[in-house]
């Protein structure tokens, strides 16, 4: 795949990438190495040291001048998102009554709607109008955040690579040689190239945590039910969740204060009660638990069939670390089951959980035939066929066996003292292939990018991508940031991105 060459330090800043040396009118505005996150916004908003207008103009200079197209699928006129800037600042003139995220530029995925702007999926054929934006983003409009625009994905935001819409391919910030990932790609990239501070993206089987891996960036996939997915065209309903991709753990907790909400409209939301039996649970950093996170790996075997030769040496330096963290006990190996988590992860491409995307774009379909798919997507969609009403109620009890037994894992808040784990980590994805790898072999490659990313919506889990263990050296000679991806139970969002930061705090030489 590539050159071995590693290195131990901390995953590359790709917080300046380049602000100094190619964008000097940023310093116009402070956007200086920090780079684009909402609390360098916040921080620089508080100190009346710039304006949502400036940093408006200083975006869309960025997005003038960066070299890749493929990130954008519409883009708000510049004069918009200006008028919107203006407004914010007429409307909050005193700083300390301004709203969470006053000024903040943020973008969305193209297949969430916003009235006004097309909805395309990148499928051109299926492209409409929106009437109505959707609750998520207009939950962050009211808190301030400024749209910049719509961004690429797969086509129906199936896929893990980033290669397969008619809008062109994001290529990740640190090669372009390389994919960016996917199905968020435009997404990730806008976030990682510093257009942005953060986007509203989605999750699947992995669409927020493998791209976000392969750029370095913070992917949280929060606990189902917990942010409204009206508005947000289904990939696979009942696992499909609205995510944030961002620069820094601060920014992510910033913006999912903002976007989680109950949603009555939303079929698959928790109700009220259920929220705040997630919210009582104690926290793995309360004085009330032991403040020690027990936690447990992926099979070695597993594993090494798995990773790339530098991601495997890279994520074996890691593992040997983690035992010597003092927040961090692992399990005896006896006392923790892969089994399920494997299993439930097998079951994506293999079962009728796939028809899903049939019953999601039916209309679509039976309208407009396949022609107008991208090839790839074609193929899918035709192995998605042929599944009936018996197979797809054996897959349903096999995956509830699947459910039960993965929960048995983990410590329950009821009876911390039955044993079990707070945490499963795992990497984020197996390798990082070329854009010419990629095309060459898009079925089994892609594949093998969700290698453990598939199982966590499947089996109601929320997880936290962040870069961790140092870098490996690309064909190119370019620095490559890796991952590690954390799981736990549902309600536990705020206790993984604690552990995040600190892991990313970690020196891992």
């Amino acid at each position: 795949m590539a050159p071995t060459a590693l290195n131990l330090d901390p995953a590359p800043d790709t917080r300046s990438n380049g602000f100094k040396s190619r964008h000097a009118a940023d310093h116009a505005v402070g956007l200086d190495r920090e780079g684009m996150t909402i609390e360098n916004c916040e921080r620089l908003y508080a100190q009346t040291s710039t304006t949502p207008s400036d940093v408006v103009r200083s975006v869309y200079k960025r997005i003038a001048e960066y070299t890749d197209k493929a990130v954008w699928i519409t883009l708000v006129p510049e004069s918009e998102a200006l008028e919107s800037a203006q407004q914010l600042a007429k409307q909050y003139p005193d700083p300390t009554s301004r709203p969470p995220l006053y000024g903040i530029p943020f973008s969305v995925k193209d297949s969430i709607d916003i009235a006004g702007l097309p909805t395309t999926l990148a499928c051109p054929s299926f492209a409409y109008t929106a009437t109505q934006t959707a609750p998520v983003v207009q939950r962050i409009l009211a808190a301030g955040g400024i749209l910049i625009g719509k961004t690429n994905l797969d086509q129906f935001a199936t896929g893990l690579n980033g290669t397969r819409s008619p809008y062109g391919m994001p290529r990740c910030v640190h090669d372009e040689d390389y994919v960016s990932g996917g199905s968020s790609s435009g997404s990730v990239i806008s976030v990682a190239a510093g257009l942005v501070a953060f986007t509203v993206a989605t999750d699947t089987a992995g669409s927020t945590r493998v791209p976000s891996a392969l750029n370095g960036m913070v992917g949280l996939k929060p606990t189902l039910g917990t942010i409204s997915t009206v508005g947000l065209v289904p990939a696979c309903k009942t696992a499909d969740c609205i995510t944030i991709i961002a620069r820094t753990v601060q920014s992510t907790r910033m913006a999912l204060k903002a976007m989680q909400a109950y949603d009555e409209n939303d079929v698959y939301a928790r109700d009220e009660l259920q929220l705040s039996a997630l919210a009582s649970q104690p926290s793995w950093w309360d004085a009330r638990n032991d403040c020690i996170v027990r936690y447990a790996l992926p099979p070695s075997a597993l594993v090494d069939a798995a990773l790339s030769e530098p991601y495997a040496a890279l994520f074996n330096n890691v593992v040997r670390r983690l035992p010597s963290l003092s927040f961090l006990k692992p399990v005896k190996e006896f006392e923790f089951d892969y089994t399920p988590f494997a299993s439930a992860n097998a079951m994506l491409y293999g079962s009728s959980i796939v028809s899903q995307r049939i019953v999601a774009f039916k209309s679509y379909l039976d309208s407009q035939g396949r022609d107008g798919l991208h090839p790839v997507i074609r193929d899918i969609f035709g192995a998605s066929d042929g599944f009936d009403a018996v197979r797809a109620y054996e897959d349903i009890f096999t995956l509830a066996e699947y459910k039960r037994k993965a929960a048995r894992q983990f410590r329950s808040s009821a009876s911390p003292s039955r044993g079990g784990i707070d945490v499963l980590i795992v990497p984020s994805t197996a390798t990082h292939p070329t854009v010419a790898e990629i095309l060459a072999d898009p079925i089994e490659l892609n594949k093998r990018l969700g290698s453990f990313t598939h199982f966590v919506n499947l089996l109601d889990l929320c997880a936290v991508a962040v870069p961790v263990g140092g870098t490996w050296t690309s064909k190119n000679g370019k620095a490559m940031p890796f991952s590690i991806t954390l799981i736990s139970t549902p309600g536990h969002d705020q206790d993984l991105l604690e552990l995040g930061q600190r892991l990313m705090c970690t020196s891992w030489n």
